[in-house]
């Protein structure tokens, strides 16, 4: 996930431009009644009740639950700020602090391929990625995961970069939950085919459903996945040469193009071998899910290496 996307005025509300806001730890507010929210989690089978969470995001801080019990849980994630939204979940290694964590971070987020390649063989020693979700106060989305006992963060991709980054810790322990996750009608997943990423989606995408999100790259290799509604207008051609337009390490285009950046969501970066159940806000129509994370070898936006894929939600 690239935070230093946009150099365009015409986008400035897009919820990866990280404006200059100070944070604090305190509560979020209230999230605003009318936005609309993903479909309900489905119940489990013979009674058992989800697990289900809330993190809310917003100008003032995060504000997320600090325990959790081991097994599914469902976190529902909403902002009531455009610039606050991309929040993600962490698991550090043993020892590790939020700053250590951070700097390997940082050096990811950035347009300079040794910096990358040194984050991210950093990052392989100090945490793993477990996926999050993209929100923005229209739309509200939620992600499962299967966690084990121990200490997790929450962060938001959009405050990362601040002297008080904006984080919560989570701690996961007690009696195990035994409801099942949601169930998807379809899933997508990452690979590597050829030396090429690739998206290879199984079912059908629908309005208010579950999908699942899966890693299958090499490991050491994070990837995400962000969805955009097209134009009715928007041609497959368009599409690629917005891509072109991009920097081979990350830097963003100085002008909007195919992508509505300020209308994406879906699944932060997750580690290769994970998975991630994401109920997104998404509606009938022409979509595109695109990868801006990077290559841990060599530094290059996975976007341009063709990471990309049109396709219909129904």
């Amino acid at each position: 996930m690239r935070t230093k996307r946009t150099r365009s005025t015409r986008v400035g509300a897009v919820a990866c431009l990280l404006l200059a806001l100070t944070a604090t730890a305190g509560p979020a507010p209230a999230v605003a009644a009318s936005a609309p929210a993903p479909a309900a989690v489905a119940p489990a089978p013979d009674g058992r009740s989800a697990q289900v969470l809330d993190i809310r995001s917003s100008a003032e801080g995060l504000s997320a639950p600090a325990t959790a019990r081991p097994g599914n849980v469902t976190f529902r994630v909403t902002t009531t700020d455009p610039a606050s939204g991309w929040v993600s979940l962490v698991r550090p290694k043993p020892g590790v602090t939020f700053e250590e964590f951070r700097s390997s971070l940082l050096k990811i987020i950035n347009h300079t391929a040794p910096d990358i390649i040194e984050g991210s063989a950093e990052l392989r020693d100090r945490a793993e990625l477990l996926g999050g979700t993209v929100i923005h106060p229209n739309l509200p989305a939620s992600f499962s995961k299967t966690l084990t006992p121990g200490t997790y963060w929450f962060f938001d991709y959009q405050n990362i970069r601040k002297a008080q980054p904006r984080f919560a810790t989570l701690t996961v322990g007690g009696a195990p939950a035994t409801a099942p996750r949601p169930v998807p009608t379809a899933s997508l997943t990452g690979r590597l085919v050829d030396g090429r990423p690739v998206w290879d989606l199984q079912g059908t995408v629908r309005a208010g459903r579950p999908l699942v999100f899966r890693n299958a790259m090499p490991a050491g290799q994070n990837i995400e996945a962000i969805f955009f509604r097209l134009a009715e207008d928007t041609t497959e051609e368009d599409l690629k040469a917005y891509i072109a337009e991009f920097g081979d390490h990350g830097k963003f285009p100085d002008h909007s193009g195919a992508l509505d950046l300020a209308q994406g969501t879906g699944g932060l970066p997750m580690n290769s071998g994970e998975s991630s159940v994401l109920n997104l806000t998404l509606q009938p129509g022409r979509y595109a899910v695109v990868d801006f994370f990077v290559d841990a070898n060599d530094g290059t936006i996975f976007i341009k290496r063709g990471h990309w894929k049109i396709f219909e939600v129904r």
